[in-house]
């Protein structure tokens, strides 16, 4: 996985909100080096500018398309 960026807002233990951006929306995960990402976090596709939430099941949802 080739995350790009990465800001977290750190909730509880190896938990984190986060804002993160990839190169591709099929390397979107919800966990990395041992942090659980969280309902709300954000992602930018840079190869297609588009940008997903992530939801309180854990799933990336497409939020708006790119230009």
């Amino acid at each position: 996985m080739a995350i790009k960026f990465m800001e977290t807002t750190f909730e509880k233990t190896n938990t984190a909100r986060v804002e993160i951006a990839v190169d591709s929306a099929s390397e979107l995960v919800t966990e990395y080096k041992g942090i659980a990402f969280t309902q709300g976090s954000i992602a930018w596709d840079i190869s297609t500018g588009d940008f997903y939430g992530l939801d309180s099941n854990g799933n990336w949802n497409k939020q708006g398309a790119g230009e």
